[in-house]
């Protein structure tokens, strides 16, 4: 569980800066790592980097084919990369992950966060003086820590690190247990100092999502539907937090969302209608403390894996999850223990579309602001969504 930390400061006033996005075909990625930043890299770092390009520019990755770039949601079956492939599909991923890393070293010396915080803190952003070392599943018998940055492919990697701990698949499958409640008992927390010198001793790795999606994938699991997942704790979401949105963001005039603004899963019951909406979700978004009083859930990527302070070796996302999955399973030597999956997914494909209709665009704007560091930490846009943002009052 996260630990709340006393914050000090505050993002004052917009910032129309957009962190464009990288897409994970192979084409985009190339041309974003070969593309000029305004960084400053170490001279260590420059050459890695080019020769990670030369690499990948003799073995030809820009033919491997979009199907092995691409997340296919949802599709456990999805037959491995043949070795030829394999080779090629990790060159283009190192190329990304590199670049991935980079960038988040340029965003935190940008504001002045975490290795690169200077004695005179004049960073704009609120920022957790150290790890939270309780969140990390530290698994010390495979050297790897695992941030679980939920509602980004955590089903997926808590339960291949239970299948690591010789967790049985039919306890992970029996739906007795939440997931991370087997994960957490197969890997303990580590207390301060030893999770520290674990933490720094081992392979890290994090897994991102776009922060809009993310956050509505939080509200349709945890919040929209009181009645039904309830064993995937609505009703516990509902009494801890729902509720007090309604009291504090529900209007006197107010009306439900219109039948397109929502979406409803056939053969599961409706919503007792006490539940808050997205737009009054998004309201205590913009308006809380997230550090002090946020949920895991939706609890920023800065705050929760504190990207700023600790150096991860693996950066996936989950737009290109299988991809990933692939590189990060081969990269920790992991490939004989467990195979790439994709668990627990219910995706929607015009979900945001939908749901960001409820709000208009000075919602996005300043909710955009709430999490811009996350944005331009892993290279994300927001800009789409504004357009998704119809709603005129």
């Amino acid at each position: 569980m996260f630990v709340p930390w006393v914050l000090e400061k505050s993002v004052d006033g917009p910032d129309k800066s957009r962190a464009k996005d990288t897409p994970g075909d192979t084409f985009a990625s190339l041309r974003a790592a070969c593309s000029p930043r305004p960084t400053i890299m170490s001279r260590q770092r420059k050459r890695a980097l080019f020769r990670i390009l030369q690499i990948a520019a003799c073995l030809g990755v820009v033919s491997l084919t979009l199907k092995l770039s691409l997340a296919v949601i949802g599709d456990e079956s999805r037959p491995l990369p043949t070795d030829d492939d394999l080779r090629k599909l990790m060159i283009e991923a190192e190329v990304d992950n590199t670049w991935r890393s980079l960038n988040v070293d340029r965003v935190c010396k940008k504001y002045n966060l975490g290795f690169y915080r200077k004695l005179a803190d004049n960073s704009p952003f609120k920022h957790p003086p150290a790890p939270q070392y309780t969140v990390f599943y530290m698994d010390r018998v495979h050297n790897i820590s695992y941030c679980p940055v939920y509602k980004a492919g955590t089903t997926t990697w808590l339960y291949n690190l239970c299948l690591l701990m010789n967790v049985p698949e039919e306890t992970l499958n029996s739906g007795k247990e939440q997931l991370s409640t087997i994960a957490r008992r197969a890997i303990p927390e580590l207390e301060y100092p030893e999770a520290d010198r674990v933490l720094n001793a081992s392979r890290k790795l994090l897994v991102v999502r776009h922060p809009f999606e993310r956050l509505l994938s939080a509200y349709r699991d945890k919040l929209e539907n009181s009645v039904a997942g309830r064993e995937h704790g609505t009703l516990h979401f509902y009494r801890k937090h729902g509720a007090k949105i309604v009291r504090k963001y529900r209007k006197k005039n107010f009306t439900q969302p219109r039948t397109d603004q929502v979406i409803r899963r056939e053969g599961v019951p409706p919503p007792a209608g006490v539940e808050p909406t997205f737009r009054e979700f998004v309201d205590y978004m913009i308006e809380t403390d997230l550090g002090s009083y946020g949920d895991d859930h939706w609890m920023p990527y800065y705050l929760f894996c504190t990207p700023c302070l600790v150096k991860y070796d693996i950066i996936a996302k989950v737009e290109s999850l299988w991809r990933d999955q692939v590189y990060a399973i081969n990269k920790l030597g992991l490939q004989d223990r467990i195979k790439p999956r994709w668990r627990h997914s219910n995706s929607y494909a015009n979900a945001s579309k939908i749901y960001f209709s409820q709000l208009n665009r000075a919602m996005v704007q300043r909710l955009y602001e709430k999490l811009k560091l996350d944005f331009e930490l892993f290279d994300y846009s927001p800009d789409a969504y504004y357009e998704y943002a119809t709603s005129i009052d």
